[in-house]
């Protein structure tokens, strides 16, 4: 078996890398460092992949590029993919026949990272929760060096010959990036959240879940998980892990039980939660028999009510690493939200006539999208009309059920505006819940909702879908609505 913690199983061993990416270039680089000869396959071409291949200038490495041929893995010792790579193409399914093992760039990088991790899943709010965590742990000084890494955008591969056992890395692992670990074992784990998303890779709900399970597969006692409890399948997997538990929640906590009183009856030793008026948050150390309040929820630099819960995990885990109340509140007031992983991520764009225009792009699933109206209706005036909401929806779907959206649709959208290659199924389930205006580009989405929109109202980029039908990701999605927003004249 594979030990993957150990640098010299890497040594004169041939490895096929499938995928020229951020992570397949960062662990090509990290295992020729350990004495690995490399062999590299991708879809893409040469010249597609030029600024890709760049980086991997000087390293001797056999590149089959156009498309993955069976020669590509006829030496192979070991197979790593690239978190983009689907595990069942016909070329995998028959290295699995020959018994080579197949693992992640985070399998390998996590095994051969002195620092210890913390590792963040979930469906929605992974991003954010990874760079709250981050500022947290980092305002404590209790770590040298506080890194992000994973599904944010820069590789574990690319930090783990800098790291030492007095750092720490906040990791966002991605279903994507778990499905091909074996050993990964992060010291704590946070499991935000579990709906329906990515069914056109895994098929199947159960095979998504197990995929996300792995986050803490390999945990013990000596580790921590912290869940959200407030979510149904999360709770039901509770007796599931090994490692101690401490949990979050943003149902209001009874003042007359306390949130101690929570925190016992959830049988954990820490847990987070909000006021019973719900205007801030409060920390339980049941261990220390203290119950702390943090900071109020109009103090943090967060748009949307959905943020409440991310803000929640973080505070958790600065308290399993014994960061105090003064720093954790220091570090969220002082939060910067300036990341290019929050990008799209309901942004304000603009406000024209008293409309709101809110790209929410990153919103790629029917979880995110529904946090983005809850907020809305979580910050209705009273007696201000509920439905003001102009709600952009549609793209690449990945297998959604859009059913979860039909009561806060009734409740807060005035005209859904579909735009996308995927929009029947949406008209489909939601035909009736609110007026119904299909489109062919973002620029008519943007100038119907500008047109239609009146005083108070939002127009909301929130499209529950992937953006593959008409871009190469969310972020120029979300580009194309904020250009298109920003060209809109002033109603006379």
């Amino acid at each position: 078996m594979l030990d993957t913690s150990e640098p010299k199983s890497y040594s004169d061993k041939y490895i096929t890398i499938f995928g020229a990416n951020r992570s397949g270039t960062a662990i090509a680089r990290l295992l020729y460092e350990f004495g690995a000869n490399i062999a590299m396959t991708d879809k893409r071409d040469r010249d597609t992949l030029s600024n890709e291949l760049s980086q991997l200038d000087g390293i001797p490495i056999e590149y089959q590029l156009g498309g993955h041929e069976g020669s590509c893995i006829a030496n192979a010792e070991i197979i790593v993919v690239s978190p983009g790579v689907p595990l069942d193409i016909p070329i995998l399914c028959h290295a699995k026949e020959r018994n080579i093992p197949i693992v992640g760039e985070l399998e390998i990088s996590a095994a051969l990272c002195q620092a210890p991790i913390v590792a963040i899943t979930g469906t929605k709010g992974k991003s954010t929760t990874t760079l709250l965590t981050a500022a947290i742990l980092e305002r404590s000084n209790v770590f040298s060096n506080v890194i992000v890494a994973g599904n944010i955008g820069v590789p574990l591969a690319s930090k783990v010959m800098t790291l030492s056992e007095k750092d720490i890395v906040v990791v966002e692992a991605s279903s994507f990036q778990l499905e091909s670990t074996v050993s990964f074992h992060p010291n704590v784990s946070v499991f935000l959240n579990f709906a329906r998303d990515h069914l056109d890779r895994h098929k199947t709900m159960d095979a998504y879940l197990s995929a996300k399970r792995k986050i803490y597969a390999n945990q013990t006692e000596s580790d921590w998980i912290v869940l959200n409890a407030a979510d149904d399948p999360i709770r039901r997997l509770s007796h599931d892990p090994e490692a101690k538990k401490a949990y979050f929640t943003d149902n209001l906590i009874d003042t007359d039980t306390g949130l101690m009183n929570y925190c016992e009856k959830m049988g954990c030793k820490i847990g987070a939660g909000l006021r019973r008026n719900g205007d801030a948050f409060n920390i339980s150390n049941y261990q220390n028999k203290q119950e702390d309040l943090i900071c109020n929820i109009t103090e943090i630099p967060l748009a949307g009510s959905h943020n409440i819960r991310n803000v929640l995990a973080s505070i958790v885990v600065g308290t399993i690493y014994g960061v105090t109340v003064t720093d954790m509140r220091q570090a969220l007031l002082e939060f910067d939200k300036k990341h290019d992983a929050l990008e799209h991520a309901y942004e304000t764009v603009r406000v024209l006539n008293d409309v709101h225009y809110i790209n929410d792009s990153k919103a790629t699933n029917v979880i995110a999208t529904s946090a983005a109206l809850e907020s809305i209706i979580n910050n209705r005036s009273a007696g201000e009309d509920h439905k003001r909401v102009l709600l952009i929806l549609g793209g690449f779907d990945k297998g959604n059920d859009y059913r979860p959206l039909i009561d806060l649709v009734r409740a807060s959208v005035k005209c859904l505006i579909l735009l996308g290659e995927h929009t029947y199924n949406i008209h489909q389930t939601l035909n009736g819940c609110a007026m119904i205006h299909n489109t062919i580009s973002m620029k008519e989405a943007v100038e119907y909702a500008h047109n239609h929109a009146v005083q108070g109202d939002i127009v909301l980029l929130s499209p529950a879908n992937a953006s593959f039908d008409m871009y190469s990701d969310y972020k120029e999605r979300g580009e194309d609505f904020n250009n298109a927003v920003k060209s809109l004249n002033i109603k006379s």
